[in-house]
Protein backbone atom coordinates (compact mmCIF):
# COMPACT_ATOMS: atom_id res chain seq x y z
CA UNK A 1 0.00 0.00 0.00
CA UNK A 2 1.73 2.98 -1.29
CA UNK A 3 2.55 5.72 1.33
CA UNK A 4 1.27 9.49 1.20
CA UNK A 5 2.13 12.20 3.49
CA UNK A 6 -0.44 14.75 3.08
CA UNK A 7 1.29 18.45 4.56
CA UNK A 8 -1.89 21.74 4.98
CA UNK A 9 -2.56 24.04 7.66
CA UNK A 10 -6.18 24.22 7.04
CA UNK A 11 -7.48 21.38 8.86
CA UNK A 12 -11.08 21.14 6.72
CA UNK A 13 -8.90 19.89 3.46
CA UNK A 14 -6.56 18.00 5.60
CA UNK A 15 -8.76 15.71 6.64
CA UNK A 16 -10.80 15.68 3.54
CA UNK A 17 -7.48 14.40 1.41
CA UNK A 18 -6.92 12.07 4.35
CA UNK A 19 -10.70 10.61 4.06
CA UNK A 20 -10.34 10.58 0.29
CA UNK A 21 -6.65 9.35 -0.18
CA UNK A 22 -7.28 6.16 2.53
CA UNK A 23 -10.51 5.30 0.72
CA UNK A 24 -8.51 5.48 -3.16
CA UNK A 25 -6.55 2.60 -0.48
CA UNK A 26 -3.72 4.53 0.21
CA UNK A 27 -1.28 4.95 3.65
CA UNK A 28 -2.06 8.09 4.73
CA UNK A 29 -0.28 10.48 7.09
CA UNK A 30 -1.06 14.13 7.42
CA UNK A 31 0.81 17.30 8.79
CA UNK A 32 -0.44 20.64 9.92
CA UNK A 33 3.20 23.06 8.65
CA UNK A 34 5.96 22.25 6.60
CA UNK A 35 8.28 21.32 10.08
CA UNK A 36 6.27 18.90 10.55
CA UNK A 37 6.01 17.92 7.18
CA UNK A 38 9.55 17.28 7.20
CA UNK A 39 9.76 15.65 10.01
CA UNK A 40 7.42 13.01 8.74
CA UNK A 41 9.14 12.61 5.78
CA UNK A 42 12.30 12.41 7.04
CA UNK A 43 10.96 9.39 9.92
CA UNK A 44 8.44 7.69 7.14
CA UNK A 45 10.03 8.27 3.33
CA UNK A 46 6.61 8.52 2.05
CA UNK A 47 6.13 7.37 -1.49
CA UNK A 48 4.49 10.62 -2.56
CA UNK A 49 3.96 13.87 -0.53
CA UNK A 50 1.18 16.48 -0.87
CA UNK A 51 1.88 19.79 -0.05
CA UNK A 52 0.19 23.22 0.19
CA UNK A 53 2.81 26.07 -0.95
CA UNK A 54 1.41 28.77 2.08
CA UNK A 55 1.88 27.64 5.43
CA UNK A 56 2.64 28.92 9.03
CA UNK A 57 6.17 28.12 10.36
CA UNK A 58 7.73 26.73 7.53
CA UNK A 59 5.77 26.92 3.59
CA UNK A 60 5.97 24.22 1.28
CA UNK A 61 8.50 25.51 -0.76
CA UNK A 62 11.61 25.84 1.96
CA UNK A 63 10.24 22.31 2.89
CA UNK A 64 10.47 21.18 -0.56
CA UNK A 65 13.95 22.34 -0.86
CA UNK A 66 15.09 20.80 2.67
CA UNK A 67 13.48 17.48 1.18
CA UNK A 68 14.95 17.47 -2.11
CA UNK A 69 18.58 18.34 -0.50
CA UNK A 70 17.89 14.64 1.62
CA UNK A 71 19.65 11.40 -0.70
CA UNK A 72 16.48 9.66 0.51
CA UNK A 73 13.62 11.66 -0.72
CA UNK A 74 15.25 13.36 -3.14
CA UNK A 75 13.82 11.45 -5.39
CA UNK A 76 9.87 11.46 -3.90
CA UNK A 77 7.29 12.51 -5.98
CA UNK A 78 5.70 15.95 -4.43
CA UNK A 79 2.51 17.64 -5.61
CA UNK A 80 2.43 20.90 -4.59
CA UNK A 81 -0.86 22.35 -4.39
CA UNK A 82 -1.88 26.16 -4.12
CA UNK A 83 -4.79 28.66 -3.91
CA UNK A 84 -3.34 31.69 -4.82
CA UNK A 85 -1.70 31.18 -8.51
CA UNK A 86 0.75 30.07 -11.36
CA UNK A 87 3.41 31.87 -9.67
CA UNK A 88 3.41 29.84 -6.08
CA UNK A 89 3.24 27.04 -8.37
CA UNK A 90 6.13 28.11 -10.72
CA UNK A 91 8.29 28.66 -7.18
CA UNK A 92 7.17 25.57 -5.61
CA UNK A 93 8.29 23.66 -9.42
CA UNK A 94 11.83 25.70 -9.03
CA UNK A 95 12.16 24.23 -5.65
CA UNK A 96 11.76 20.94 -7.06
CA UNK A 97 8.25 19.87 -6.96
CA UNK A 98 7.44 17.23 -9.08
CA UNK A 99 3.56 18.64 -10.23
CA UNK A 100 1.16 21.21 -8.68
CA UNK A 101 -2.00 21.70 -8.76
CA UNK A 102 -4.59 24.79 -8.15
CA UNK A 103 -7.34 24.69 -5.43
CA UNK A 104 -10.05 23.94 -5.60
CA UNK A 105 -9.84 20.74 -7.79
CA UNK A 106 -11.81 18.05 -9.09
CA UNK A 107 -10.79 14.85 -6.80
CA UNK A 108 -10.89 12.84 -9.38
CA UNK A 109 -8.10 14.11 -11.90
CA UNK A 110 -6.16 14.10 -9.15
CA UNK A 111 -6.38 11.13 -8.02
CA UNK A 112 -5.25 10.26 -11.31
CA UNK A 113 -2.67 12.36 -11.31
CA UNK A 114 -1.61 10.62 -7.80
CA UNK A 115 -1.50 7.41 -9.58
CA UNK A 116 0.04 8.52 -12.25
CA UNK A 117 3.30 10.17 -10.14
CA UNK A 118 3.54 6.76 -7.96
CA UNK A 119 3.51 4.68 -11.17
CA UNK A 120 6.67 6.64 -12.35
CA UNK A 121 8.40 6.69 -8.96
Amino acid sequence: MPKILVVEDTADTREILHLYLTREGFDVSIAADGGEGLYMALANHPDLIVTDITMPKMDGVQMIKQIRNEPELALTPIIAMTAYGKGFCEDAIEAGATDTIQKPFEFGPFIAQVRSLLKGS
